[in-house]
């Protein structure tokens, strides 16, 4: 009898110290993405005004053991694409075309403090075949 009310009076601890029902989830901005497969989510980023254009916000994030970054360009307060999209890899820049490029990538809201948008980015090599595979690409960043 010791033993069923020493087990009861556990379980029911242990059930009121993980009941997280009222618990708050923070909700963590940052870029998000699978590049090749694998799945990213990068809370350390920069955003500044690009220093060759006013008119460009820069976003620019390392990550991989700082052998990877990257690095986009969204005109200022615009809800548009991106434009320039480049991924450094150890001292190499690939980039891909806002034009050309296979390419989706849609920004949703941008202010002078927050963006979001969605991206779909494939850089490919000089030969058209594809190297970089970024997919379901997020962006809800605060700066």
């Amino acid at each position: 009898m010791k033993k069923v009310l020493l087990y009861v009076s556990t379980l029911l601890f242990l059930s009121c110290i993980c009941d997280d029902e009222g618990a708050t989830i923070a909700n963590e901005t940052g870029l998000q993405f699978n590049l090749n497969g694998i799945h990213y989510f990068l809370t350390d980023y920069t955003v500044m005004l690009n220093p060759e254009d006013a008119n460009d916000r820069m976003i620019e994030a390392t990550f991989d053991n700082d052998t990877k970054t990257l690095l986009f360009f969204v005109m200022v307060e615009e809800t548009n694409q991106i434009d320039e999209f480049i991924l450094i890899e150890n001292g190499v820049q690939y980039s891909s075309d806002p034009t050309y490029g296979d390419r989706e990538t849609s920004i949703t809201t941008h202010t002078d403090s927050t963006m979001e948008g969605t991206f779909r980015v494939t850089i490919k090599d000089r030969r058209d075949l594809p190297i970089f595979t970024f997919t379901n690409g997020v962006i809800d960043i605060k700066f």
